[in-house]
């Protein structure tokens, strides 16, 4: 277990969060008053030894008292284990650019004479050095970087939303703790572990969006080293936070009725939430819905495509194209939404864009409309957010109810699921739904109670 760990604050001073050896709790923070890591670290090992100066001192003088002459380094030696020695070795060579490989190295003979080993014949040269912001910033631009360019030749999927995210993450977090300046090569795992507990600990981003930052810098290290453009990717071994998410809540099946009758703002509103609930279609493939994708003769709806309003048309997520049944009537409804399209073609969108008729909703637009219902139904703003009920929420509860009516297979065929362990993480609600209706079932037996 590590010691304590260093934490530079937003001036970029180091502070130094020790760790209790028996319970693993982390201690409050103490400021080193330096912005040299080395310093820090060195000044974390004195006071392991002689206790934490008092709120109040100045942490570089009670440093400088404990020892006036010079750093105890037998005594920090003896304590070190072998990954932190292995770290100090690392800080060293980078402050004081030793190049320990190429030093000339004395031995004594048998005869007690001086003896000079020969310096090692020259290695071939080491890659050029890389700064890292700039380096992050162009190897997440989905236009001009390299690593995008073969990864979409080879028949690989990466949208730009998701690049314009991991851009976000380099400009918000990434650029602000380390600067314009570090090269890569000046990197080590101490920096981004330290950077990355940073962001969880003073910054207070949840573990699912540390991982996000983790994921931003671990593709681009590992890009580099396999391509012999670095010597060693310092995010091996980063260690991954715990992404605790809150569950997705669904609408029950009395609020689903009750939607269902409820007078809807806007008729597409109405259809994308059908679509939503009874066939577990994505917002973003209910905005890619083509008229070509509606099937009269046969019943169905070929989900082909998705639409997102960075990447425009795409192929559903995972590539999934599937055909669904759907009612006759549902199918003439979309159909006659379809057709008032003053664009209307095979090609045009049924759900489409009243300012763009050639384009189609975005699929935030449903959204509007199912929260303006279900304040009709009578749950509320703060009760929905409480049950952390949204769109997606109903391609949790058409899974759901598939699951308790059909085979894993079909449900991993309507939904659109590569795996059935998928399907059975979207068929988890049963368990909830099963208690709500036990709930309903105690309050219409205690309201006959009362009541007779």
């Amino acid at each position: 277990m590590r010691q304590f760990y260093l934490s530079r604050n937003n001036s970029g001073y180091y502070k130094v969060i020790f760790v209790d050896p028996k319970t693993g709790a982390l201690s409050v923070g103490k400021s080193t008053h330096t912005k040299d890591k080395i310093e820090a670290a060195v000044m974390a090992s004195e006071w392991l030894k002689n206790s934490v100066p008092n709120a109040r001192s100045n942490s570089r003088k009670f440093n400088a008292a404990s020892d006036k002459t010079s750093v105890d380094i037998l005594n920090i030696a003896s304590r070190l284990e072998k990954q932190e020695a292995l770290e100090l070795i690392a800080l060293l060579t980078k402050k004081f650019n030793l190049n320990i490989s190429d030093a000339k190295a004395e031995t004594v003979t048998p005869s007690g004479e001086e003896k000079t080993l020969q310096k090692p014949q020259k290695k071939a040269a080491r890659p050029a050095s890389i700064k890292l912001i700039p380096y992050l910033l162009e190897f997440w631009n989905f236009e001009k970087s390299e690593f995008i360019k073969r990864h979409l030749a080879y028949g690989h999927s990466m949208t730009k939303r998701h690049t314009d995210m991991m851009l976000g993450l380099v400009r918000n977090y990434w650029q602000p703790y380390f600067g314009d300046d570090i090269t890569i090569q000046e990197l080590d795992r101490t920096d981004l572990d330290d950077f990355f507990f940073y962001l969880h600990s003073e910054k207070e981003l949840k573990g699912g969006t540390v991982n996000k930052a983790i994921n931003c810098g671990s593709r681009c290290m590992r890009w580099l080293y396999d391509n012999k453009r670095i010597e060693s990717n310092p995010m091996a071994g980063v260690e991954r936070f715990n992404a605790e998410e809150l569950e997705r809540g669904i609408p029950t099946e009395s609020e689903v009725r009750q939607l269902l009758k409820v007078d809807w703002s806007n008729n597409a509103y109405k259809l994308a939430f059908k679509l939503g609930a009874f066939c577990g279609l994505r917002a973003g493939e209910i905005s890619g819905l083509r008229v070509c994708d509606l099937d009269l003769e046969s019943d169905l709806i070929h989900v082909r495509h998705s639409w997102s309003d960075v990447d425009g048309l795409k192929l559903p997520k995972n590539s999934d194209k599937r055909d669904l049944p759907i009612d006759h009537q549902t199918l003439v409804q979309l159909y006659a939404q379809a057709k008032t399209n003053p664009q209307f073609s095979d090609l045009s969108y049924v759900f489409f864009s009243p300012v763009k008729p050639e384009q189609p909703y975005w699929p935030s637009y449903y959204v509007d409309g199912l929260y303006e219902a279900l304040e009709k139904i009578g749950v509320s703003q703060e009760q929905r957010k409480e049950r952390n009920i949204v769109f997606h929420s109903l391609r949790h509860f058409c899974a759901t109810i598939l699951g308790q009516r059909a085979d894993l297979k079909t449900v991993q065929a309507v939904m659109g699921h590569r795996s059935e362990d998928m399907s059975k993480h979207y068929s988890n609600h049963e368990t909830q739904e099963k208690l709500e209706n036990m709930r309903n079932i105690m309050q219409v037996t205690w309201d006959n109670i009362l009541s007779a």
